[in-house]
């Protein structure tokens, strides 16, 4: 098992896990994110109540007795943020990133943004927040006249404990059609076939007479 489940059941209260254990092994964990109606829901409840109806999930999920033994339980509810309101990431409609990102990431006064809405990547993800940290402090380091202005937005050096890896796809994965296009190929070679089947039918029936 790789410690990530979809759980595509209205009654489940987690519908995403991932695994999160630590990149070198220690501190084995799984991460679930009860969102939205669910968490709301579930508030209700005690923690312990919680914690035991997210074990019977994982049991059932996994087929093993063995997640209704947690070892540790730790659960932070997001809408209890003072300041975020909830999680994990604001949502914007079409169009605003692309046209008003900077304006979100500039400074009023002495007061500077970050958060991982105003990353320039991995916007919403951990990624996006360290990112976005990183950048609202050097500019802060550029108006205390500490750094050059070429160092705020400065490429971040590759992790260490996490290497980041290529992608490598097969020949078929880059040049088969999408399901989509299939679909249509498909379509068009059923079109192309049935045409030159009549055409043969009424060619044999004498309605087409060759010239």
């Amino acid at each position: 098992y790789c410690g990530t489940m979809i759980i595509e059941d209205e009654d489940a209260a987690i519908g995403l896990t991932l695994d999160d254990t630590k990149p070198d092994g220690s501190f084995p964990a799984i991460i679930g994110f009860i969102l939205a109606r669910k968490c709301r829901k579930l508030t209700s409840l005690t923690k312990e109540e919680r914690k035991t109806r997210l074990c019977e999930l994982y049991a059932k999920v996994l087929g093993s007795e063995e997640a209704l033994r947690a070892v540790h339980y730790e659960e932070k509810n997001w809408c209890e943020e003072q300041y975020s309101g909830g999680c994990y990431t604001a949502y914007f409609p079409p169009g605003i990133m692309t046209q008003y990102g900077r304006i979100i990431r500039q400074p009023v006064g002495r007061i500077y943004f970050a958060g991982t809405e105003t990353a320039t990547e991995w916007s919403g993800y951990m990624e996006g927040a360290v990112q976005a940290g990183e950048r609202a402090a050097r500019e802060i380091l550029f108006a205390m006249k500490k750094i050059p202005d070429s160092e705020i937005w400065k490429p971040e050096p590759e992790s260490i404990d996490v290497p980041a890896l290529p992608i490598t796809t097969t020949f078929w994965e880059r040049n088969l059609p999408s399901v989509p296009g299939l679909l249509k190929l498909i379509g068009f070679s059923t079109f192309f076939t049935s045409v030159a089947v009549a055409g043969l039918f009424a060619y044999r029936k004498g309605i087409l007479v060759r010239n």
